[in-house]
This record gives C-alpha cells, structure tokens and sequence, in this order.
C-alpha cells in the first residue's frame, strides 16, 4: 500500500459516520484491533477553542523533559500526518500505511458505518502503543462525551480549555449543554483542569461533574498572574512567582499556558518527576502551532493567520490585531456556513479598513458575497487572487489578516507550501 492508496481509504469515511448515542461503536474497533489504547497512558484535552495549543505546550513540555511522547491534534493544517505525532514528529508515510494496511480487514468486516476520526483514532492509537509512548497527550474531536477519545480509561489529567457556543447542532445551543458534552471527558478520581476565563455556567458544570465523581478540581489563580508584556512580539509573564515566555501571539496563549502549567504540576505530582520548573518553561517558549495567530511575515507588510472560526477565537485575534500598529488592516476571510460567522466577524470588521472574502476552499463555506457584506468596504475574489491583492492593499506599512476558518488556513499553508 502506497500513501495515495491508505489515503483513499481513510477519505472513503465520512466526517461523522452514522449517527451515535454511545461511543460503543469505537469500543468495538477497537476490541477488534486489540485495544493498544488500554497499554497508554493519556493526558485528555477537550474545549471549544485553545486545544491545539494547549496540548502542543504540555506535549513539548513533557518531550523536553525526555518522556516519548505522543501528540494527537486535529484537523491537520499542512498534511495529514500532522494530526499525530512524537516528539514533534509526524508519524511516517511508511509507517501510516503499515498500520492502516493492518487494520483495514477488521474494520471491514465489522462493517460499522465509521467516521473519519474514528479511522484516525484508531491509527493513532495503534501507533503510539507500537512506538512505545510514556504518555499522549490526546486532543479530543467534537465534544467530549461522546467522543470517540472518550473510550480511554483513566486518564492523568482531564483538561478542559475555553469553552463558547459551537457545534451547536450537535452540543447544544446553550453554554451549560456545550459544558456538559466537555465535561463528559471527566473520569472518576482523575484530576481535572479547567482552564481560567470561564462563565459562570461552564464553572458550575466542570466544578459539579468533577465533584460528583470524587476527582480534583484546579484552575489557574490569577491573582498569582503578573503579566509583563503581551503584544505582536510575544508574551512574558509571571505566574506564581515564576517568569514564563510564549513565542505564540495574543492574551489567549497566556490562558493556554497557566492550562498547562497547571496540569504540569499534577503530572510532576504524579510520578513525572523530569517535568521541571525549567522544561515546562522549554515546552511553552518553543511552542508553535501553525495558524494560530501565526506571523508569516513581521513587517512590509505585517502578515497573520489565524484559524479563528467563531465567535470566542474571532474575539481573541481582534484583540490581537488592535494591539498592531500597523495601517491598513486588510482582512481576507473565508467562513464555514455551520459556524455564527456573522457574530464572528461582528468582533473584527470594526478594526478592518479593507475586506477581501472567498469562498469555495472547503464544502459549505459562505457566500462570498454575504460576508463582504459585514466589511465597511470589500471585495470578492478568487482565493488564489486574494493574498496578492490583500499584500497590495496593504503596502509596505500596513496589515494583512488571513483568518475566518483552520481549512481556509490550511488552503493557504499549502499554497504557500
């Protein structure tokens, strides 16, 4: 089997598979492939946004420390393999196919209706066990009960970062059903970490589960929070005493960070005894997760990309982009119908002089034309017309913001190569 080959096999799935209620389907794959993920031990994250750049700051946190560590994150920004990782490399194309030629016959013959993720799951699993990892640091895909990830037993820690309204259709339409579907990752007597910030609503239903099977609560205490800098050069920070660095842009990864300083902490507690002051201060300052207020150029013009998609990663690269002093601000934005896009964009436009929107770069984007229509002035183009326009728009002394959706981000990563 060849990378084209396993690749045609893992997109033959659909997105979501047939529909659940449980997560016994994945139960029985994996009872089927042996059940790797029982050999592993697993640090858990779910949240509406700040996955991504949590796990990649306790995943580095730990490698720095010398632990083999695996890294599952999703969607992927360049290719694939990005999705699951060691030590911050991607698995092979070799050993991609290796293990999907291997499970291939018993996923067939359960003939289950998978999904793609369950797919990739499996994979990664198969995988980390076969590697030998320490500990996986493991990103959960939609939700958290429900998820597929949701099959692991006891987990380190259970993380829980911001939490906002999003997949609504399938979360609920209200903050304490989304809170409830990432809660659901809890386990009894794991630790739980609930990253800062929250409502009201999120805290109580984080703070009940947790309590009602007997696991430890911890969130950051901001008032041991001195923040230093946070501008388009980086954060530096003191937290309980302890001065911290973030090479990744804007106040949310100071959020992040106390995340994973936190849950740090119960894994030093709980045995990993490497993960010092000074290699969770490495893991965070060399954290970089492509397209999360990522800077591609820093001047002539200034140039970011950000996969912010709804309302609470929209808000965050606004406070972001008015902290830049840099005129004018070119936006060229791409949004997915199944997002609020238009409360999204509510948070930015104010801060844009010029928009440029596309649409086109993945299965059910928005009508280019509706989203011009929240920009003070805007234009529809071709996305391979749009960076070129916006880099022109812009000149040496301004702004351009690619942002609006991870697969407009990830079009853009790839054309860029």
């Amino acid at each position: 089997m060849n990378i084209y080959e396993a690749m045609n096999y893992i997109n033959s799935f659909s997105k979501l598979g047939a529909p659940i209620t449980t997560t016994d389907r994945f139960r029985r794959i994996m009872d089927a492939i042996g059940n790797p993920q029982d050999r592993l031990k697993f640090i858990h994250v779910a949240g509406t946004n700040g996955k991504g750049s949590t796990v990649r700051m306790l995943a580095s946190a730990l490698s720095c420390a010398g632990y083999k560590t695996g890294e599952f994150t999703s969607p992927y920004i360049k290719v694939y393999n990005d999705r699951i990782r060691i030590n911050g490399r991607n698995i092979s194309d070799d050993e991609l196919c290796q293990i999907v030629e291997s499970i291939m016959p018993m996923i067939s013959e359960l003939d289950e209706g998978c999904s793609q993720f369950e797919i990739t799951t499996a994979i990664a699993f198969v995988y980390y066990a076969a590697m030998k990892c320490d500990v996986v640091v493991l990103e959960t895909g939609l939700g958290g009960l429900l998820d597929c990830t949701n099959i692991i037993k006891q987990p380190l820690a259970s993380v829980i970062t911001s939490i906002s309204l999003d997949h609504t259709k399938i979360l609920g339409d209200t903050i304490e059903q989304v809170a409830r579907h990432k809660a659901g990752i809890i386990k009894p007597g794991c630790p739980v970490v609930l990253a800062c910030g929250q409502k009201k609503e999120t805290i109580n239903v984080v703070h009940g589960t947790a309590a009602g099977v007997s696991s430890e609560f911890h969130t950051p205490d901001i008032d041991k929070l001195k923040i230093e800098k946070c501008d388009y050069t980086g954060n530096k920070f003191r937290y309980k005493g302890r001065a911290y660095v973030t090479s990744m842009i804007g106040k949310h990864q100071i959020d992040n960070a106390l995340t994973a300083i936190e849950t740090a902490e119960i894994l030093r507690k709980s045995g990993f005894y490497a993960l010092t002051y000074s290699t969770v201060y490495d893991g965070i300052k060399s954290s970089v997760v492509p397209s999360r207020c990522q800077i591609l150029h820093a001047d002539k013009p200034f140039v970011v990309i950000d996969g912010a998609h709804n309302p609470d990663g929209m808000r965050a690269l606004a406070d972001f982009v008015r902290t830049v002093p840099k005129e004018p601000r070119i936006m060229v934005c791409g949004m997915m119908e199944d997002k609020d896009w238009q409360t999204a964009l509510g948070f930015m436009t104010r801060y844009i002089d010029y928009g440029i929107c596309i649409d086109g770069f993945a299965p059910k984007t928005v009508f280019a034309p509706k989203l011009a229509e929240l920009f003070r002035d805007a234009q529809v183009m071709s996305i391979k017309d749009a960076v070129p326009r916006a880099m022109a728009l812009a000149g040496e002394s301004g702004m351009v913001i690619i942002a609006g959706s991870l697969y407009l981000a990830s079009a853009f990563q790839k054309m860029m190569g």
